[in-house]
């Protein structure tokens, strides 16, 4: 098992980043989109993508919050070449309606269909935090082709979204906590055995949960894209 630890950071980050990508114009919100889910449920979210090809990226948030909070790290990735697909989850921003956790596990898996049939999306990767990391885990587990997942404060069990098979399943996984985080801090170390060399950890200090952890850390968002970039 391999972890990125805070002060040698910068020696990961570097290199990907001073690649020379023309910047992207600033998300709006001109890029609503929608599918219909296998229950009929109409779901909700906004992709932004330059032209040319790109790794496709789904953003799934976190418990209280909807697409929208995914701010810090829509840009860094769209100047990096990514298309990305921020969603609303169930009972969140504009697909609203009841929270059901089964549900949204195969919503993922068919928004990753709709991200997969858009011009230019050469592959699949998702991001997650909390609630949303435990989806982005498990997803991957079950998206055929995805590259890898970045879980942020994710845990082993939030309402009932186990993750500890999704981690065994042997894909790349970039894992993202705080050391004093309530759950992550018991879960992770856990998740580490049961998924090994397969996963990496970026650890800070604190107590700081999911996106949280954007207010209070800037290399936070190129961490993230310089890992995907990777995969």
């Amino acid at each position: 098992m391999r972890a990125i630890i805070i002060g040698v950071l910068l020696l990961i980050v570097t290199p990907i980043l001073a690649q020379n990508v023309t910047p992207t114009p600033p998300p709006t919100d001109n890029t609503a989109v929608q599918i219909t889910a296998s229950d009929g449920k109409t779901l909700y979210g906004s992709f932004f993508a330059a032209d040319g090809d790109g790794k496709g990226v789904i953003l799934l948030h976190e418990l209280y919050t909807n697409r929208s909070s995914w701010k810090p790290l829509v840009q860094p990735l769209l100047d990096a070449g990514f298309k990305v697909l921020a969603v609303d989850l169930r009972g969140y921003g504009k697909t609203k309606g009841k929270i059901n956790w089964k549900q949204a596990q195969k919503d993922t898996v068919e928004w990753s269909d709709w991200l997969k049939a858009q011009s230019g999306v050469q592959s699949i990767e998702l991001v997650g935090s909390s609630m949303g990391a435990n989806l982005a885990l498990n997803g991957c587990a079950a998206i055929d082709g995805c590259l890898g997942a970045v879980a942020i404060s994710p845990g082993l069990n939030y309402f009932g979204v186990k993750t500890s098979d999704a981690v065994k399943a042997g894909f790349p996984a970039l894992i993202v906590y705080a050391d004093r985080d309530t759950y992550p801090k018991n879960d992770v170390p856990k998740m580490q055995e049961l998924g090994g060399d397969h996963l990496e950890i970026l650890l800070y200090s604190g107590r700081t949960h999911g996106m949280g952890l954007f207010k209070e850390h800037d290399d936070l968002p190129g961490a993230i894209v310089n890992w995907l970039a990777g995969k």
